[in-house]
């Protein structure tokens, strides 16, 4: 679910944003989190990014490493060239793969509340993007419970939202 929401989020920011992606055609981009031991596959064919699994082991044209921080401020519009300059990416392959990536990124950043707004409606998403922040704030202490915290609240927000974080705080 998680490969399908990346997937979703990079290609609207390409239809929205009219981002020409033909110079990323047939590569394979290898995107690794380190923190959280996150590995994504990004295959770009026909003017569209799949997020796959690489179960062939087919090589990458680049391979990207960096830690989780890193990954989710390029969601909020940070380039790859100030992660270079913090040392908070690394990059193996081709280098005019990876700044074409770049380009991309560079182009747009993704609203992630405004995307799935479209999905859930405002309210569910202001308060998912709410959560994530503060799974995002409490995981910086302790680096093994991002993914868990966020699957955790995220599913408790769906099942049973009185129960999240979100509104035990409210009711304070």
């Amino acid at each position: 679910m998680f490969r399908l929401a990346i997937e979703k989020a990079l290609n609207h920011m390409i239809n929205v944003n009219s981002i020409n992606i033909d110079r990323l055609d047939n590569s394979l981009v290898s995107l690794y989190v380190d923190d959280i031991d996150l590995k994504l596959f990004f295959l770009c064919l026909n003017s569209r990014i799949f997020v796959i699994e690489n179960t062939e082991n087919k090589d990458a044209n680049v391979d990207i490493t960096l830690n989780k921080n890193a990954f989710l401020s390029l969601f909020k519009g940070t380039s790859f060239e100030d992660l270079i300059e913090s040392e908070d990416i690394e990059i193996n392959g081709s280098i005019k793969t990876a700044q074409q990536l770049a380009d991309l990124f560079a182009l747009s950043s993704i609203d992630i509340e405004e995307l799935i707004s479209q999905y859930t409606g405002d309210v569910i998403a202001h308060q998912l993007g709410r959560t994530i922040d503060r799974i995002k704030d409490a995981s910086a202490q302790d680096k093994d419970s991002f993914i868990e915290g966020l699957k955790n609240e995220f599913t408790t927000l769906l099942i049973a939202p009185s129960r999240s974080k979100f509104f035990k705080k409210r009711a304070s």
